[in-house]
């Protein structure tokens, strides 16, 4: 990692992995994480974010989609939820870290959680707030400045790989988590079975591979023991880290740029669930009480 250490094992050394456009990406010696080297700072991101040139949604479209959420969110949200409530946590204020058009929220709502948000991008903002009700704080985390121990859960659903420092994020969230409260993470996982196949295809095809989507959109690859790492180097005890629905059966089922593609791709997903190698997951962990020596 040239001069620097790494943000989860303090490694100092690193190797590159890929690079286009004066964008490069490196995985560490040590543990093994992949990360974007130079990433966008924090107010670039917010910019990026207000302008929708990263999410790949048009700001003006946000809220205007008024059909009922996909089958598989809807089902992946309420078994996050239920197992937020077999944890110990049947009831305070869950907080929502990148809330989009507030979904999750709703659920959790809905649950029996109070809730409240926070939202980088001004239209998913608006949206969540003005059209929907909801308490969302625009700005990202650290600008919120919560009050300590304030809520009972804190979600970071597809957000950990989009920061510039995960584990400060997580260390914030620790301090604004209660003593016994639950951290849920779902993020991409760049061990899954889906990316090592389309790895190969490319290594073999003597094409060029980003094994980190669509930088600088994601700016960290995990996988497994890596977002266990970012956990625990945070402070928190990890629970599990566990599979989710695979992408080309959930947020990128159109995947493959012909007939035959999408249904290898669909193939080797539905496989990928057999062996517990999902290119999905979700990390459930706890800020524990701490005991006197």
């Amino acid at each position: 990692m040239k001069d620097m250490k790494c943000l989860l094992c303090e490694s100092d050394r690193s190797h590159p992995v890929w690079g286009q456009n004066g964008s490069w990406i490196e995985r560490c010696g040590g543990c093994g994480v992949l990360f974007t080297v130079n990433p966008p700072s924090q107010a670039e991101l917010i910019n990026l974010y207000e302008r929708g040139a990263l999410t790949g949604t048009p700001t003006e479209l946000i809220g205007k989609n008024c059909g009922p959420p996909p089958a598989w969110k809807q089902r992946e949200h309420l078994e996050i939820l239920e197992r937020i409530k077999r944890l110990g946590i049947r009831g305070g204020t869950l907080l929502d870290v990148g809330s989009f058009e507030g979904m999750f929220m709703r659920n959790a709502k809905q649950c029996g959680f109070g809730v409240m948000g926070v939202e980088p991008m001004r239209e998913a903002f608006i949206h969540a707030h003005d059209a929907l009700g909801l308490p969302v704080v625009h700005g990202d985390l650290q600008s919120a400045a919560f009050p300590a121990a304030s809520f009972t859960a804190v979600s970071l659903l597809d957000v950990i790989e989009h920061v510039s420092d995960p584990v400060a994020q997580l260390r914030e969230v620790f301090r604004v988590l209660k003593c016994g409260g639950i951290l849920v993470i779902t993020t991409p996982n760049a061990a899954g079975l889906l990316q090592r196949i389309v790895a190969t295809k490319r290594k073999i095809c003597c094409q060029p591979w980003c094994p980190i989507d669509d930088v600088p959109w994601h700016l960290w690859g995990f996988t497994p023991s890596t977002i266990r790492l970012c956990m625990e180097k945070a402070g928190f005890y990890v629970i599990a880290v566990n599979p989710l629905e695979p992408s080309t059966l959930s947020t990128n089922e159109n995947a493959g740029s012909t007939g035959w593609k999408r249904l290898i791709l669909h193939e080797a997903a539905r496989f990928s669930k057999v062996v517990r190698m999902s290119d999905r997951m979700v990390g459930f962990a706890q800020k524990r009480i701490a005991t006197p020596a």
